[in-house]
């Protein structure tokens, strides 16, 4: 009792609020605990692996005073007979115990996640592994303390192992998220901020979120109504049905709702498992409670994929430098465009530009000079254009420009005006930008190279004729 007292009189308050959370947490899991030493979840396995994940070896003390305490109310609890200090003892080797997977699991996860940062599918895949491997470790080392101190009988270790493992699984997928995300405004100095992998997200749900939390309850009650009534083992596997909400809540709502929309259907199950009085099938439940948990997990990666998969369909659409579409983009968009306006019998055409002198321009002033002048024509063209037209880059200083539904003297009207447009373009005093245009209209037969090329032709007629004009085939 002595170490004890001098471990509680260095706890900072920080660590002691996180001392009576985690003694709140343990309270619910022997709401829901249906032998000596098993509970449907294990919530307090999640708070623990997020305190190693986030705030680290500082709040060993608060767990370990926490793990003495409940080992005292577990003697009362169960009428064992030791002192005081062998149950100190016995309390110190479990919290150590119990402690000691989840700070490694909560070190390795570090590590990976170091690796790549915000990559949420690697994240969730490495976090769901490590759940598995840290409880089945914690389920080891915790059994095996509990029957060295004389709290647990050997002969129960066969019958518990499993349920002990799944619960404290459950805790870890089911809790340890949203914990690490409460645990960040309790410590400001962290070890790991979860938002660094899912992003800063709002904690509020959306407007339609009712409606999804409605239909949570309601397949819940239902599932357990009708494994009660029918008191058959088959009937209790309705409740893999609730991986439905959840995944349309992880796929729509904000991960903090996600999670914790997981916490309070996972309390429900185990709460409602010991009021229906279904323990026979407990072990169904446990194992939904870690399945539908890991497909919500999973669900949360889904628009993360999507919004990386747009980003990088938008990379390989855009030109780097001027943000005009790319070169297989171009083409791509203009043979659709070209096949649409020949089906329905309207007007096309292209225009080919490039910048007069572009090779002294880069000679004189430099590259850097020059990749600004390409900037700024692209900036300056696209503001004489509709949001229907797509400029492109061909190559070099050659721009393509795809202008559907559009007849070529209103194309020429507008090359004209673009030329008179880079004539204000001001980036030394010295250096006067200009560009020549071609101008080809779609006729039957045509596709995207025949154009460009009586396009292109009008272009090479226009630097003929004196340059910072417009020509059409």
């Amino acid at each position: 009792m002595q170490l004890l007292n001098k471990l509680s009189m260095l706890l900072p308050w920080r660590s002691a609020l996180l001392l009576f959370l985690w003694l709140g947490v343990w309270a619910l899991g022997l709401l829901v605990e249906y032998a000596p030493h098993a509970s449907v979840w294990f919530p307090v396995a999640g708070l623990t692996c997020a305190a190693m994940l986030v705030v680290g070896v500082r709040a060993v003390p608060a767990i370990l005073i926490a793990a003495v305490i409940i080992t005292f109310w577990t003697a009362v609890q169960y009428d064992i007979d030791m002192s005081n200090r062998q149950l100190t003892e016995a309390g110190l080797l479990f919290g150590l115990a119990h402690i000691f997977p989840y700070y490694l699991g909560a070190v390795t996860l570090r590590k990976l996640t170091a690796v790549s940062k915000y990559n949420l599918p690697l994240f969730v895949v490495s976090f769901l592994v490590l759940a598995v491997g840290c409880s089945l470790l914690a389920t080891a080392a915790v059994l095996s303390s509990l029957v060295f101190t004389g709290l647990m009988p050997a002969a129960d270790v066969s019958s518990t192992w499993l349920p002990f493992w799944i619960g404290d699984m459950a805790g870890v997928v089911v809790i340890a998220p949203m914990f690490a995300s409460i645990l960040l405004y309790m410590f400001p100095q962290t070890k790991f901020n979860i938002h660094s992998v899912i992003g800063s997200h709002s904690k509020l749900p959306s407007n339609q979120f009712k409606y999804k939390s409605g239909l949570t309850i309601v397949m819940l009650i239902l599932a357990m109504v009708i494994a009660w009534y029918s008191d058959s083992s088959e009937s209790a596997f309705a409740i893999f049905f609730l991986v439905i909400p959840h995944m349309w809540i992880a796929c729509t709502e904000t991960p903090f709702i996600t999670v914790l929309s997981l916490a309070l259907t996972s309390f429900m199950i185990a709460l409602l498992v010991n009021l229906f009085g279904l323990m026979d099938n407990v072990m169904v439940y446990q194992f939904a409670i870690n399945v539908i948990a890991a497909n919500a997990l999973f669900g949360l990666t889904v628009p993360a994929l999507m919004a990386s998969n747009n980003q990088l369909r938008m990379v390989a659409a855009t030109d780097t430098l001027t943000q005009v579409a790319s070169r297989s983009y171009l083409q791509q968009r203009a043979d659709l465009e070209i096949r649409r306006s020949l089906q329905q019998n309207e007007p096309l055409c292209f225009m080919v530009f490039d910048i007069d002198h572009f090779k002294q321009i880069n000679d004189q002033y430099g590259h850097s000079v020059g990749d600004e002048v390409l900037r700024q024509a692209c900036q300056h063209a696209q503001q004489m254009l509709r949001p229907a037209d797509l400029i492109g880059r061909y190559g070099g200083d050659e721009f393509v420009v795809v202008l559907p539904n559009t007849a070529k003297e209103a194309v020429v009207a507008i090359g004209n005006r673009i030329i008179e447009s880079l004539l204000q373009i001001e980036i030394t005093k010295q250096l006067t930008v200009s560009a020549s245009f071609g101008v080809a209209a779609l006729q039957q037969g045509d596709n995207f190279h025949s154009l460009f090329e009586r396009a292109d032709a009008a272009l090479y007629r226009a630097k003929q004729q004196g340059r910072s004009q417009v020509a059409w085939h």
